[in-house]
């Protein structure tokens, strides 16, 4: 972490590995952790899975600082399944050269990924930038999310920052089969105007990455939830080599988002893992 306004660079890693216990729980490997990073111990909190492991990512700052490099690294082994999310919305602060966030995301044959990462919400003035890579194989499913909000809203700071840029890289064997990006530079361009916002102070991603799965039903469930709900708007797309598919969604108010995030996650799970709906207040 630095102070705002610092220019150095402060590089914070985590990196855990998993593999199937000889319970055929999702057990913790390896893990190594610096501050401001850290993770809390598995719980299992599906009862219709209960060899899934439940982690969450807690940084005691509350956010990410000028200067700060923090680095994710997770590794799954075969035939695991981990829920993965972090303990609240992430604050970019001001000054400085900005701050970067990478999450790496290695998902073992068989195995189940399904990341729920909190809202990013950048402060006046703020600069981020924000890169996913997630490497799957033919039988790996990922389903990941990330919203982004227009600044905080209650501090009448709404697209007062500098740049937020945001990468989701898809790999399938170890070759690049799909980028998504969203980089909005206020100053520059302003993303309230139609074909970029719209008007809206949210904008989320889902991601559904299931090769070899035909998602066809998914693709048109999701249709039919967004067209129902007032105040959304938004549509999903497959993905390159029929991997899986891409939800890009708008939302006028959090409490909205935060809803429709819940009701696509759990078409996602029912679709794919056929599990039913998730109820976890992690």
């Amino acid at each position: 972490m630095s102070l705002p306004g610092a220019d150095s660079t402060t590089r914070s890693l985590l990196d855990c590995a998993l593999v199937r216990g000889r319970t055929g729980r999702t057990q913790i490997a390896s893990l190594h952790q610096q501050f401001p990073q850290r993770i809390t111990v598995p719980m299992y909190a599906d009862p219709e899975n209960t060899s899934a492991a439940f982690l969450c990512i807690q940084n005691p700052t509350g956010g990410v600082f000028p200067g700060d490099d923090l680095v994710t690294r997770i590794t799954t082994g075969d035939d695991t399944h981990l829920y993965l999310t972090s303990q609240s919305a992430t604050q970019v602060f001001a000054g400085g050269e900005g701050a970067s966030q990478t999450t790496t995301i290695d998902i073992g044959a068989g195995s189940v990924v399904e990341f729920d990462s909190k809202t990013v919400i950048p402060h006046a003035d703020s600069s981020y930038r924000q890169v996913t890579e997630v490497s799957v194989r033919d039988s790996s499913v990922y389903i990941g999310w990330e919203a982004f909000a227009s600044g905080r809203i209650g501090h009448g700071e709404r697209f007062a920052y500098r740049s937020l840029t945001a990468r989701s890289d898809v790999l399938l064997g170890g070759r690049l089969t799909a980028r998504d990006t969203v980089h909005l530079t206020p100053l520059e361009s302003d993303p309230r105007g139609p074909g970029v916002l719209g008007g809206h102070d949210y904008v989320a991603t889902m991601l559904v990455v299931a090769p070899g799965h035909d998602l066809s039903g998914l693709v048109g469930d999701v249709h039919a939830a967004l067209d129902a709900t007032p105040g959304v708007s938004g549509a999903a797309s497959a993905l390159p080599d029929d991997v899986g598919l891409s939800v890009r969604l708008l939302a006028h108010r959090a409490p909205l988002l935060h809803r429709v995030h819940q009701e696509l996650r759990n078409m996602a799970r029912r679709s794919v893992l056929r599990l039913g709906p998730l109820e976890t207040r992690m």
